[in-house]
């Protein structure tokens, strides 16, 4: 889903902006577009704050309250790097703009050749990084995790516990399908592995191989049950042979 948060204190611009993205939203079948409106700065930053997550900002940079720029100050103050496209009808304002790293400095009124160019680079961004995480939607927000980042993925419940390399944990909302479907993203690329009903582990965070568990780099130990530990070792032992990483001894699966 491309989600985009339309900052914009005057409603003849916003409807402007709004229209034109849902005609960018209609020349792009298929696309998942959700658009949220605020009428302030200060709305958008209490909106972020309560845990709404955005892929875009089109921020009027001249608010009432908090401007534009200031909200975008705010928000990498606190480590956030969401991609900013500012709207103003005046370019004085154009090196606070690059200041807060802003992708873009659009002057109104907003045409198409102007933005959908923007959208279009942001949207092809997104796709990539998506394939390179694991979407984790929590109680209140929604977190990308990449895929390199995952230690291994434990079932407990009917929620995901979701393990880090940096140690933090990620626990999902309750899920409603079975594990495996929950999980399949992961699967698709060889790097995870299944060895067990309720784990899903990344092979690189692999220390070693034990016969009745997976010892990870961060201490856990999961476990591998006598029936699947062949194929377990054949799938570690595989995985390992293309990463180019021999095994002592000349082991063999």
């Amino acid at each position: 889903m491309f989600r985009i948060a339309v900052c914009e204190d005057s409603p003849r611009c916003a409807e402007d902006v709004m229209t034109l993205l849902c005609q960018y939203k209609s020349g792009r079948p298929g696309l998942d577009l959700a658009v949220h409106n605020f009428s302030s700065g200060d709305d958008l930053v209490g909106g972020m704050k309560a845990g709404q997550t955005f892929d875009l900002l089109l921020l009027d940079i001249m608010m009432p309250g908090l401007s534009g720029v200031e909200v975008g100050q705010e928000l990498r103050a606190r480590g956030d790097d969401t991609p900013l496209v500012f709207l103003t009808s005046s370019a004085d304002h154009a090196l606070d703009a690059f200041r807060v790293s802003a992708v873009q400095y659009i002057l109104k009124p907003v045409k198409e050749c102007d933005l959908f160019p923007v959208l279009d680079k942001i949207n092809h961004a997104l796709k990539q990084t998506e394939e390179r995480c694991f979407v984790v939607t929590m109680p209140e927000q929604t977190v990308k995790a990449p895929r390199s980042s995952i230690v291994y993925v434990e079932l407990a419940g009917r929620n995901l516990m979701i393990y880090l390399e940096d140690g933090s944990v990620l626990q999902s909302k309750t899920i409603r399908t079975p594990f495996l479907t929950a999980v399949s993203p992961l699967l698709e690329d060889g790097q995870f592995l299944c060895a067990h009903k309720s784990f899903v582990l990344n092979m690189a965070h692999v220390e070693r191989m034990t016969k009745n568990s997976y010892v990870m780099k961060n201490g856990a130990k999961l476990p591998i049950p006598r029936y699947k530990y062949a194929d377990a070792k054949a799938s570690y032992f595989a995985w390992l042979s293309k990463q180019g990483i021999g095994l002592l001894g000349g082991q063999t699966p």
